[in-house]
């Protein structure tokens, strides 16, 4: 009876002691320079970012827009999934560095089986670690046989119960290594967040980029089909002209020559496009997580134009790119965890000073006369190392460690004032270059169509015809490529001011008021406008 009575105060001592754990590590509120802001609301349009991963499924002939390849990187790109994995890595670790407040169950039995005492023990032992350094432990032990009386292992019949605790008052009293533990855990799931706001800029703006370079192979493949249509279509006026003796033979075979040209202008347009659809099938994923390479059906019809910057946002701009971006909130946690290491070394340069406390009580009362029924022990324990080298080192180690990072954040923080004012200069240059681009164009336009009705006056001849098409090839092409670059450098201005660090950074369309706009509705490029150009 007395031994289920003993064993029931020992569970109820567990139970009670089991709920002990260290407090929650709170991070620090960063300064209104590097706090995240609150969710804009999402403009509409099609010229850049971030959409819910619930979007609606691609559909086969459906014209594929941006929104739906973000879409489909936020719910099914592999890389991105592999890194919202590290919330479920760092949960482990910190379920792991909470095991060190877990309660220990010890237990021990023997018999002295050669001397003069003959005697078998027998002892079992809750361990609990507290949050505030100290340890409490309760147990029950009982000894049968003959021990001598200086023998800490001799109890009475019915054994005795045991209730004791270690308390530190210098080193681990105010922290400890097993709360240091929890704490740099806490810290690593804190540090999962920025890790996974970095990740997504860097998905979003690299699919961004992918598609506008997919839909400029396509534009590139149009102008090769353009070139070559106008090649083939004068085909019959050029032969009547042979017939009725206006035009020489060799005009004809010259353009069977420009024909075959152009046609190698088209294969090579059409395998930049299938790279291109390749190259984004790896961002464009079904709903069992297969690649979808885009057919060229999907290339839309319409592109947004470039639009001219707004010089009155780079401030703004600048603020945003300090709010949103995860590397300042990364490296104010990592500058926690420093700390973290400088408080424990600090702490371990103190002398060890722990009190012991241990009471035992007797469940019965023979058959030996000497022990009491209730006894109380009381002692210490000092623990010092002369030199303390050990703990002067981790000390210099985490200061160190802190001044390091306090230099890389206000390193970070030019980079990233840096990053914006780089990505507006790229924006501002490359809506000037598709400015000149489109008005070389358009006088190439009207060169070519001078030089056409020349010839049809006879006041021109067929090389010259063909010399002013393939001018008007390269304006053409040239004003892809300053499109292009615009669409680039929008994704890296948006990655810059970090507006896809998390979901609520942008909507399905345009992005926020901060995106370089002139304030008017963007022009729209008609995808069969656009005069023929070679690539």
């Amino acid at each position: 009876m007395t031994t289920r009575r003993a064993a029931g105060l020992a569970a109820a001592v567990a139970a009670v002691l089991a709920g002990c754990a260290p407090p929650r590590y709170r991070p620090p509120a960063l300064p209104p320079a590097a706090a995240a802001p609150p969710p804009q609301a999402a403009p509409s349009s099609a010229a850049t970012p971030v959409v819910p991963a619930t979007s609606s499924l691609p559909q086969p002939d459906a014209p594929l827009g941006l929104d739906e390849v973000i879409a489909s990187v936020t719910s099914r790109y592999p890389p991105w999934l592999s890194t919202l994995l590290e919330r479920d890595l760092a949960a482990g670790r910190l379920l792991q560095a909470m095991g060190n407040f877990d309660t220990n169950l010890t237990s021990r039995s023997g018999r002295q089986v050669a001397g003069y005492y003959e005697a078998t023990t027998f002892g079992a032992q809750l361990e609990q670690p507290l949050a505030t350094g100290d340890t409490v432990y309760g147990g029950y032990r009982i000894s049968d046989g003959g021990l001598p009386d200086y023998s800490k292992d001799r109890t009475q019949d019915a054994g005795e119960l045991v209730f004791g605790g270690r308390i530190p008052l210098f080193r681990d009293r105010g922290f400890d290594r097993r709360r240091a533990v929890v704490r740099q855990a806490e810290i690593a799931a804190e540090l999962a967040d920025p890790t996974i706001a970095r990740a997504r800029i860097d998905y979003v703006r690299s699919a961004a980029r992918v598609y506008y370079a997919w839909v400029a192979a396509g534009q590139r493949l149009r102008i090769a089909n353009d070139l070559l249509r106008l090649a083939t279509e004068r085909v019959a006026d050029l032969q009547r002209g042979v017939e009725r003796q206006f035009l020489a033979a060799i005009d004809v075979t010259d353009n069977e020559r420009l024909i075959a040209q152009r046609q190698t202008f088209v294969a090579r347009a059409e395998r930049q496009l299938q790279q291109a659809a390749l190259e984004l099938s790896l961002f464009l994923r079904d709903a069992g997580d297969a690649p979808i390479v885009p057919d060229g059906k999907r290339l839309p019809a319409d592109v947004p134009a470039p639009q001219p910057l707004d010089e009155a946002t780079l401030m703004a701009d600048t603020e945003e790119a300090l709010q949103r971006r995860p590397e300042l909130r990364r490296l104010q946690l990592q500058l926690d965890r420093a700390e973290t290491d400088r408080q424990l070394a600090s702490n371990q340069t103190q002398p060890q000073l722990d009190v012991v406390v241990e009471a035992s009580r007797s469940l019965s009362s023979d058959p030996y006369l000497d022990p009491s029924q209730e006894e109380l022990f009381v002692g210490g324990e000092l623990r010092l190392p002369l030199r303390q080298r050990d703990a002067y080192g981790r000390l210099a180690q985490a200061e160190a460690a802190i001044r390091r990072l306090q230099i890389d954040n206000r390193f970070t923080r030019d980079r990233i004032v840096n990053d914006v004012a780089d990505a507006r200069s790229a924006l501002r240059a490359a809506h000037a270059q598709y400015v000149a681009g489109r008005r070389n164009a358009d006088l190439a336009r009207q060169v070519v169509d001078a030089e056409k009705r020349a010839f049809e006056l006879g006041r021109s001849d067929m090389f010259r015809v063909q010399l002013r098409e393939l001018q008007f090839a390269d304006a053409e092409a040239l004003a892809v490529e300053a499109w292009l670059d615009w669409h680039r450098a929008l994704a890296d201005h948006r990655a810059a001011r970090g507006v896809d660090a998390t979901a609520a950074g942008g909507g399905g369309g345009r992005p926020p008021p901060k995106t370089p706009a002139s304030g008017r509705a963007p022009r729209r490029v008609s995808r069969a406008s656009p005069p023929p150009a070679r690539t």
